[in-house]
């Protein structure tokens, strides 16, 4: 056999070599590389409590935190209060050892049911502490039955008796049962958290989601991540599919623009006694370790445990002393009201994200510079401002924001390779105040209106939104070429343009929505349908599915769209798709591990909680994917 030592081959720049060795290998995601223009579609997102990720921009202490030095935040958030005496007993040590760091003690108690009068609350909100909600009944999950009302009165009845304590503000939440089965819910963020309580009281931050720390984050060492050559922390999730999870994103983030996500540590106490019995030095061996991670991540370490005897006092005590040796000023242990109050002053500038009322008081979060880190946009009454993160300088830039954003301000990449090596964002805007279009250059908004052209169906412009209604607008990137299509998808219009860099203008593409699916119906409400790469193919498909009909429709190409039906059916048929939305509201669906999962009032009695239906259940009786290189 002749050797081909020496035989000449093809010969790639040293950079493109690379550069196809990480993608092979995948330590540079593909999904990062072909998702860029889609980066701010969450934005338009009905609901996804999971949507962020290790890839998803990040928003760091230092970014809201205000105190000089602070790398990351720790909440020792307790769980499951009802009588005080046991809590003052189980948690005076941890206490006392808090107040020894800055003469306070920040703990968050999730609180089911007190007396508001109860003089051991006023002697520990004097301390620093903060009592916040976790329902009254304590149902798990929070959703079951077959009765909705009765899970919005816990919480609800739980968030107004809690304000009745003298001096308190309750603002943090945790969903009961949330580290052991899959009780949080889209639906239980929309349609409740989200939601004003009778008495008009209303909360800002949730802890519920949990946070798996993996070895495919390279930012972190691989002996944090790793015990020997299994990573260290997937074992304490539950069972094969708990999936009230998120991987490697121990940041702050938002879930449905009234919601701040404060996502907890793996593992809770609850986890590591269920894999290793209680009071096992290993939990606080891990713990620790995840610890060590946030802070080098720069995020929130937020812990979970009880006074249940499944971890005890001495060991969080030790969890403590761990990060105060270790990391000294760089972490700053903090309650979730000084969580929020530091949010509200030093990364929105006095602006939270709910107004007085509790509706969106015009705040996104979103990374409008393409840097990796979230910027910050305030567009309401009291303030119009743009706060771009400079991370090399650890300050704020700020510039104006030209219009409000509640009125149909739709975000997207529509400019490509700009100077500064990042896709900067862009806006369109048309309403019957104001329309237009706008690019972020770096430093301010730019108005250029060319790109409104062709936008028009009938004759008429096509509006963002009308009386304060969604007339379902979307800028998505359908190809993968870094740049937002404009879709139309209403129960009255549907249409898809793309933009012509020749002609200046959009034109309307061959094809639109799949048939009988929207984005809003006739009152500007979730219709139902979501945007799943179903098929793995790197594009998004289409899922819709509401009270009266259902269907999925894989994506071919820009030429021909959506254009491959493979399931379509009416309610009531066998085997249909679980409903999405219901009458307009959320029925607490979304897409998690190639699975689309539903946990509501009725999918209580399910295994695990939960509806579910695999990707490859979905798609099983389509052809073979085309071969490399070729479209179907």
């Amino acid at each position: 056999m002749k050797s081909n030592e020496n035989k000449p081959g093809p010969i790639l720049p040293s950079f493109l070599f690379w550069w196809m060795m990480l993608v092979v290998h995948g330590l540079i995601s593909a999904n990062l590389l072909a998702q860029d223009g889609n980066r701010l579609a969450y934005l338009d997102e009905f609901l996804d409590p999971y949507y962020v990720g290790r890839d998803f921009p990040r928003l760091t202490t230092p970014q809201w935190v205000g105190e000089q030095g602070v790398e990351a935040v720790v909440v020792l958030a307790i769980d499951d209060m009802r009588a005080p005496q046991k809590y003052e007993q189980y948690l005076r040590p941890i206490l006392d050892r808090l107040k020894q760091i800055d003469g306070r003690a920040p703990v968050s108690i999730m609180t089911c049911s007190v007396d508001p009068q109860d003089p051991q609350l006023e002697k520990w909100l004097d301390e620093g502490l903060s009592i916040d909600a976790h329902t009254v009944d304590h149902p798990c999950p929070i959703l079951q039955g077959g009765d909705f009302a009765k899970a919005k009165s816990t919480f609800d009845r739980c968030v107004d008796l809690l304000t009745q304590i003298p001096g308190n503000k309750p603002v943090a939440f945790r969903t009961p049962c949330c580290d052991s089965l899959n009780t949080p819910s889209p639906r239980l963020f929309a349609e409740i958290f989200n939601k004003v309580t009778p008495q008009g009281n209303f909360l800002s931050i949730d802890s519920s989601v949990f946070n798996v720390l993996t070895p495919r984050d390279p930012a972190l060492p691989r002996h944090l991540v790793l015990e020997g050559d299994q990573p260290r922390f997937r074992k304490y999730l539950p069972f094969p599919s708990f999936v009230n999870t998120i991987e490697d994103y121990p940041y702050p983030y938002v879930i449905g623009r009234s919601c701040w996500e404060f996502p907890c540590v793996v593992p809770s106490d609850w986890e590591a006694q269920n894999l290793q019995k209680p009071n096992n030095p290993r939990t606080v061996r891990d713990m620790t370790a995840a610890l060590d991670a946030v802070v080098l991540k720069q995020g929130t370490y937020n812990l979970v445990f009880h006074p249940h005897g499944w971890i005890r006092n001495d060991q969080i005590v030790a969890l403590i002393d761990h990060a105060v040796k270790k990391h000294g000023n760089k972490v700053k242990f903090l309650t979730f009201r000084e969580a929020h109050q530091r949010l509200v002053k030093h990364l929105l500038a006095g602006q939270a994200l709910r107004a007085a009322s509790g509706e969106d008081n015009g705040v996104r979060v979103l990374d409008v510079n393409g840097d990796g880190y979230l910027d910050v946009v305030i567009a309401n009454e009291h303030l119009r401002q743009t706060r771009i993160w400079q991370a090399d300088k650890r300050q704020w830039q700020t510039a104006g924001f030209p219009v409000e954003l509640g009125a149909g301000v739709r975000f997207g990449i529509l400019r490509r390779n700009t100077q500064q090596g990042h896709n900067h964002a862009s806006f369109v805007v048309r309403n019957e105040r104001v329309a237009g279009a706008w690019h972020f250059d770096g430093k301010r908004w730019r108005r250029d209106d060319t790109w409104l052209a062709g936008l028009a169906l009938n004759g008429k412009p096509v509006m963002t939104s009308r009386s304060r209604a969604d007339q379902g607008v979307r800028l998505r990137d359908l190809d993968n070429d870094g740049r937002c299509e404009l879709l139309v998808a209403s129960s009255r219009q549907s249409a898809v343009f793309g933009w012509n860099e020749q002609a200046r203008s959009w034109r309307r593409l061959p094809f639109r929505l799949p048939p009988d699916t929207a984005l809003v119906d006739e009152q500007g409400r979730d219709a139902g349908l979501r945007f799943v790469d179903v098929d793995e193919d790197g594009f998004d498909d289409v899922v819709f599915s509401n009270e009266q009909r259902y269907s999925l429709h894989l994506f071919s190409s820009i030429d021909k769209g959506w254009s491959r039906q493979v399931l379509a059916g009416r309610r009531g048929d066998e085997g249909a798709l679980p409903m999405i939305v219901r009458q307009g509201t959320n029925n607490g669906a979304w897409f998690h591990s190639r699975h689309m999962w539903v946990q509501n009032e009725d999918t209580s009695r399910l295994p695990n909680l939960v509806d579910r239906r695999s990707f490859d259940d979905l798609t099983r009786d389509i052809p073979p994917r085309a071969e490399p290189g070729q479209r179907r």
